[in-house]
This record gives C-alpha cells, sequence and structure tokens, in this order.
C-alpha cells in the first residue's frame, strides 16, 4: 500500500527513494496520453519533434504535429481515432520530457480524466508516491509553476488519503477548494488562457472532463521494428 506521497516540480525534482512517480502534465502532455491509452496505443515520448519525426519511421509510429497542423497533435480530440495497433511519438517540451529523464522506481501519466484510476492503482504500491508535477515555462526557459497540474496532483493525493508532505497536503486543499467549479478554474488558469486565446477551448474543455478515462498509462521497455524503446501503456 502507498504510505507516504509527495509533490514536487520540474525536471530538477529527485525521484530516489520513491515506488512510484506520477508525471502530471493537464494542459496538454498527460490529458493526451490519458485519451491515446484509453484506446489502447502506445504513447512514446519526446522532447523534440525533429527527434520524434525520426523515431516514428525507425519504429513504424507516427509522431504528433503541431495543433495548427491538424492530424493527431497534442489537441486531445485529434487521438480519438488510435486503435490498439497505433504507436504515436508525442513530443511535448514538459510532461514528454520529464517522462523521457531517468528516474527510480515505475512512472505513471495522470491527468484529471484519469486521475481516479491511477490514484486506486497506486493505493496498491507498496512504498512512497512522487507527484510530479511538469509546470510550464516562463520565456527564458525556467519553470513557471501551473495550476492546474498542482489541483490533478491534489486530486490523487485527495484520494490516496496515506500520510504526506505539506506540499501534497496544500494540493489536496486547493483541488477541495476548486472542485465543484474545475472547468472554470482551469479556463481562468494562465495556461487555459493561453489555450483559449490560440483557439484551443476544447482542449480544456476535454482536460477538466474529471475521470471520463479508466486507463493507468504506465512507462514500459517495449520494443518496436527492432528497437527498444520506452512508451507508455495502459497496465489496466
Amino acid at each position: 500500500m502507498a504510505d507516504f506521497v509527495h509533490l514536487e516540480w520540474g525536471r530538477n525534482a529527485c525521484s530516489d527513494g520513491y515506488a512510484a512517480t506520477v508525471i502530471v502534465d493537464c494542459l496538454s502532455f498527460s490529458t493526451a496520453t490519458s485519451v491515446a491509452c484509453g484506446r489502447g496505443a502506445l504513447v512514446v515520448p519526446v522532447a523534440d519533434r525533429d527527434h520524434g519525426k525520426a523515431l516514428a519511421a525507425e519504429i513504424g509510429g507516427v509522431c504528433a504535429g503541431k495543433r495548427s497542423e491538424g492530424g493527431y497533435s497534442l489537441s486531445p480530440p485529434t487521438l480519438m481515432g488510435l486503435t490498439a495497433d497505433d504507436v504515436l511519438v508525442l513530443p511535448s517540451p514538459n510532461g514528454a520530457t520529464l517522462s523521457a529523464l531517468p528516474r527510480e522506481g515505475r512512472v505513471f501519466a495522470a491527468a484529471f480524466r484519469n486521475v481516479a484510476a491511477v490514484a486506486a492503482y497506486l493505493a496498491e504500491v507498496s512504498g512512497k508516491v512522487l507527484l510530479l508535477a511538469a509546470g510550464e515555462k516562463w520565456s527564458d526557459g525556467s519553470l513557471r509553476p501551473a495550476l492546474e497540474d498542482q489541483l490533478a496532483c491534489g486530486v490523487i493525493a485527495h484520494f490516496l488519503e496515506c500520510s504526506m508532505s505539506p506540499e501534497a497536503s496544500m494540493a489536496r486543499v486547493g483541488y477541495r477548494s476548486y472542485k465543484d467549479e474545475l472547468y472554470s478554474v482551469l479556463q481562468g488558469c494562465v495556461s487555459g488562457q493561453e489555450l483559449t486565446h490560440r483557439g484551443y477551448t476544447v482542449d480544456v474543455e476535454w482536460a477538466a472532463d474529471l475521470d471520463s478515462e479508466s486507463c493507468v498509462p504506465e512507462l514500459r521497455q517495449v520494443e518496436l521494428g527492432g528497437k527498444l524503446v520506452t512508451a507508455f501503456a495502459d497496465v489496466l
């Protein structure tokens, strides 16, 4: 059983001593991953799109493009056509970048859409759980903490109901304060406003759709096209 939960931010967080790390990047990597894995697809996280395109060609997958290009992208609705036969290489500067870094213990991806399923699975994992909020970036590349990621971490802390750090406890308090107005909060936060101003309000709506997916994406080593890669796959 999970016996302790802690929250940290960004790529410099250390996962040593944790049985499980949960990557939380609600707008939009984790939400996109929950949708893709919910359709049975494998999701290969990469930080760079050019590398992603080359890797997709090598392993027989498809690389997600920019939202403006049409086709598969970080916009969750574009991924509904994926199936268990598909391998999606998913570039992202935040969530995918964190996912690609080496970590101790098991690694999962969670967003509001699949948070109850992930929390229920984590409850049976023995040891400590690290909730890793991806956040966003300022123009100089430094970390910008993101409210949506903190709140999603708070949902997991809320469901786990085990001993927790003050950081995780504060995230839980935030979720409990906003749980009845989740969509308006995501729409009003900085990340949500950015997507809305770019014409992607639907992405915010999909991200706020609490527990609409039952998948638990976990990073696993898989062989694709004769190459060993790390991909998120639904463990249920």
